[in-house]
């Protein structure tokens, strides 16, 4: 916390998780059972996200910034006896700002023994993630503007013990909103 000429500058922080997306991956019958090298891509999203009205709605009219600390990720449900690779393409569409801009290309191995919250970005070590669509993001959550987080996911190394399998991808945002409150 800070004193400025116009008051006190103050940082809110929270963890956001948003709602899960349920995620579908197929073989067909005959490979039940069976190592499949690839599935076909399956595109999925989040649905449009509007953090600040969820989460810093007693900020918005406050705040000078705001920061994507962390992204992470969860998988979950993925069923006992099944085994995948996930090759994921991550892309940010902004409401009102048109083409989605990549995110991030991830691979993530053995998927049915991932952990929970998955670090995917952290400002302070960003690794391959597009700071341009983090900034895009960060200036969607100050306008207040909602967004999508739209995904391409490709199944490798797979073995389904069923000829569909369904899980949920869960992100979650670790947000810090600056804040100018007046004297």
């Amino acid at each position: 916390m800070g004193c400025g000429d116009a008051g006190v500058e103050s940082d809110v922080s929270k963890n956001i998780d948003i709602d899960p997306i349920s995620v579908q991956i197929s073989v067909p019958a005959i490979a039940v059972g069976q190592l499949v090298g690839q599935t076909p891509p399956i595109n999925v999203s989040t649905g449009q996200i509007s953090l600040s009205t969820d989460e810093f709605d007693e900020y918005l009219e406050d705040a000078e910034r705001f920061t994507i600390n962390l992204i992470t990720y969860t998988i979950d449900n993925f069923p006992a006896g099944s085994s995948a690779d996930l090759a994921v393409d991550m892309s940010i569409s902004v409401q009102g700002q048109g083409n989605a801009q990549p995110l991030l290309s991830i691979r993530i191995d053995n998927v049915q023994n991932n952990p929970v919250d998955v670090l995917i970005y952290d400002k302070n070590a960003p690794g391959s993630v597009s700071q341009a669509a983090i900034t895009s993001l960060e200036d969607a959550l100050k306008n207040g503007s909602s967004f999508e987080v739209e995904m391409t996911i490709v199944g490798e190394d797979v073995t389904l013990q069923t000829q569909d399998v369904d899980f949920d991808f869960i992100f979650g945002f670790d947000v810090t909103a600056r804040v100018q409150l007046d004297n």
